[in-house]
C-alpha cells in the first residue's frame, strides 16, 4: 500500500540523492546541491502559487519516492507527470501504484483534462509503455531529445486523457 503525504524540507535530502543517481531520466543534466534542492522546495513545493503539486510516497512508514504533477497549465487543463522512486524500492510495483494515485489527483482533484509525460530512451521506457497501455495513453516518439553520456537519445512522449481514465 502507498500513501501520499505532503513533502517537507527534511524529505529534500533523500530526494536529492535519488535524483542525483538518475541523471539519465532528468531534463537537467547536473547534480543538485543541498542548497539548490532546498531552493526548489521553497519555490515549487512550499509555494501555494506554484504550478507544481508533488507528494511524498510512503509505504509502511518508509519514504519510498516522490512525484506528482508539474508544469500545470490551469488555463489549458493540463500538467506533466513526474515520478522518482528510491533505488532500493524500484521493481516492486510502487511506481505503477504511484502513477495511479497521481492521475487520480490530477483528474479528480486538480480538475485537469490531460496529463502528459516524457521518458527518454535512455530511461525507463518499458515501465512507461506498460503504464500507457493500461491507461490508454496516446504515445509519440521524438528524435534527438536528451544528450546523456555522449549519446543523443530520443524520447517517448505520452498523454493521459481524463475521459479515458474514468
Amino acid at each position: 500500500m502507498i500513501e501520499l503525504r505532503a513533502l517537507s524540507l527534511t524529505d529534500m535530502e533523500p530526494i536529492r540523492a535519488w535524483r542525483n543517481s538518475a541523471l539519465e531520466t532528468l531534463r537537467t543534466p547536473y547534480r543538485n546541491t543541498k542548497e539548490q534542492q532546498e531552493d526548489w522546495y521553497y519555490k515549487e513545493i512550499a509555494n501555494r502559487e506554484s504550478h507544481t503539486r508533488y507528494w511524498g510516497l510512503w509505504s509502511h512508514c518508509k519514504f519510498i519516492g516522490y512525484g506528482g504533477i508539474e508544469n500545470i497549465e490551469w488555463e489549458n487543463g493540463r500538467g506533466e507527470i513526474s515520478l522518482l522512486i528510491s533505488p532500493d524500492c524500484r521493481g516492486l510495483g510502487f511506481g505503477r501504484k504511484a502513477v495511479e494515485l497521481f492521475l487520480d489527483q490530477a483528474f479528480n482533484y486538480l480538475r485537469l483534462e490531460s496529463v502528459w509525460g516524457e521518458v527518454y530512451h535512455c530511461g525507463h521506457v518499458d515501465f512507461w509503455k506498460k503504464i500507457c497501455t493500461a491507461h490508454k495513453a496516446e504515445i509519440v516518439d521524438l528524435p534527438m531529445v536528451k544528450y546523456y553520456n555522449g549519446v543523443l537519445y530520443g524520447a517517448m512522449r505520452f498523454c493521459f486523457i481524463r475521459e479515458d481514465y474514468k
